[in-house]
């Protein structure tokens, strides 16, 4: 049996503004107070049942493709989230507090 992947950042789930409450199905990752990517739970079309993942980051001056995507897990979608982050960081000369390479 595969191992559950454990994110190396923090996750919260995500709240538009104050008076909103979060949902197990929306999530913002983390590194500090950046930003590095969000998941949901796409709730209706071909892609219902799914999770979309958006890879953040800091400002950079170059972005990379793609930074979205699908996954059947939300933890894998996590996953993809964490590792265009720090692809995203290293390609501009940075790196992600939790990147060890």
């Amino acid at each position: 049996m595969r191992t559950r992947y454990q994110p190396l950042y923090t996750w919260r789930g995500t709240k538009i503004d104050e008076r909103d409450q979060p949902t197990d199905l929306d999530w913002l990752g983390y590194d500090g107070e950046i930003i590095i990517g969000r998941i949901r739970m796409e709730s209706g079309g071909p892609k219902n049942g799914q999770w979309q993942w958006s890879g953040l980051g800091p400002h950079v001056r170059q972005w990379l493709t793609p930074q979205q995507g699908f996954e059947a897990e939300p933890r894998e979608a996590m996953r993809k989230v964490e590792e265009y982050y720090h692809r995203l960081m290293r390609h501009n000369g940075l790196r992600g507090s939790k990147d060890n390479r």
